[in-house]
């Protein structure tokens, strides 16, 4: 059984946040916002106890509650709880134990399967059939659930070349989700048709926001990936370097970041426009470009053509820092301005 608390303000006095029937809903620990009308920091601290109370089974107290009030005291709000049990369906809790035998969800927390079981949609493929194709906006995180699935990218030629072979238990569709960088890869249905979970792209960013267990996997899943993928790259002994046809921008990025790399990432995009990064422990230390440093970076997550270049160094670079702000917070803000730019496709 899933418990709730509606919180629902009875009686308002000069209150600035709440009006008479605003409803607050928790499902600890977090506060549903999208079925929350307000928000008040006060009025929070105060019912929480009973809230927490209430959703570990215990009796919902019949009186209102009232806060502390602000404004000297003359604000003030009362609130009445309201315990919500909704049951958890059959095909839920079959949806669940199929997720729980997927590593990427094996770990986590069942209040998290129950919100995101409902948003999985069964999907089949045919053999032989192109689930993604390269170049194109991602649109669904697909794990596959039996069946193979081939991993495509065209050479300078245009032949494509086999990257990989996902098998149950494995996902594909993540990282142009997470990146907002067209489909790296084609996916192509390999032998036997493949039967699947998907999950829409607008879903896949509301399950991120909340769930950070589920973020940190994609973290590591990305690096993991460029590990995997990096054999496709021209290695050197003093370097590695590619072609942003293979790893988008932000991909690049947060693989050097996620992995506490140190050393100069060079770009060239294929009009000339140049671009330097340095890297100290995985964060962006300094931007050389040809303008504002961090709107060229945000520029930068948009490039679709151009090659690069990745200099690893031993320790701290020997220069000057002068990007303070974490580079993850840095990825975030240029995904919410490419989806500001782009609201179709987000």
């Amino acid at each position: 059984m899933t418990r709730k608390i509606r919180i629902k303000t009875v009686e308002v006095h000069d209150c600035p946040i709440y009006r008479g029937g605003n409803a607050l809903l928790m499902s600890l620990p977090e506060i549903v916002m999208e079925e929350t009308d307000a928000i008040c920091a006060i009025a929070v601290a105060d019912v929480l106890p009973w809230a927490i109370k209430v959703a570990a089974g215990g009796e919902v107290p019949e009186r209102p509650l009232l806060c502390r009030g602000c404004r000297g005291g003359r604000a003030q709000a009362s609130f009445q709880l309201e315990a919500i049990t909704a049951p958890v369906t059959g095909r839920t809790t079959l949806r669940m134990s199929s997720l729980r035998a997927i590593p990427m969800f094996a770990t986590l927390p069942e209040r998290q399967l129950e919100k995101l079981a409902p948003m999985l949609q069964a999907v089949d493929y045919p053999a032989g059939a192109d689930v993604i194709t390269f170049g194109q906006p991602g649109e669904a995180l697909t794990v596959i659930k039996s069946g193979e699935v081939e991993v495509l990218k065209p050479d300078d030629d245009g032949n494509e070349k086999l990257l990989g072979i996902l098998k149950a238990g494995e996902c594909f569709g993540e990282m142009s989700l997470l990146t907002g960088d067209p489909c790296s890869a084609t996916i192509r249905v390999r032998g036997e048709p493949v039967r699947g979970l998907s999950i829409s792209k607008r879903d896949f960013d509301a399950l991120l926001g909340r769930n950070p267990e589920l973020s940190r996997y994609f973290s590591k899943l990305l690096a993991f990936r460029l590990n995997r993928t990096s054999n496709q790259f021209t290695d050197q002994t003093d370097g590695v370097h590619g072609d942003l046809t293979m790893i988008g921008p932000a991909e690049l990025v947060q693989a050097i970041t996620v992995t506490d790399r140190s050393g100069t990432l060079e770009i060239q995009r294929d009009d000339g426009v140049e671009l330097v990064f340095t890297f100290g422990s995985g964060q962006i230390w300094r931007i050389e470009a040809p303008g504002d440093p961090l709107e060229c970076f945000y520029d930068f997550l948009r490039w679709t053509r151009g090659r690069f270049r990745f200099d690893p160094i031993e320790g701290e670079p020997e220069i000057e820092r002068t990007i303070h702000k974490d580079t993850t917070s840095l990825l975030l803000e240029g995904m919410r301005r490419m989806d500001e730019a782009d609201p179709v496709s987000s």
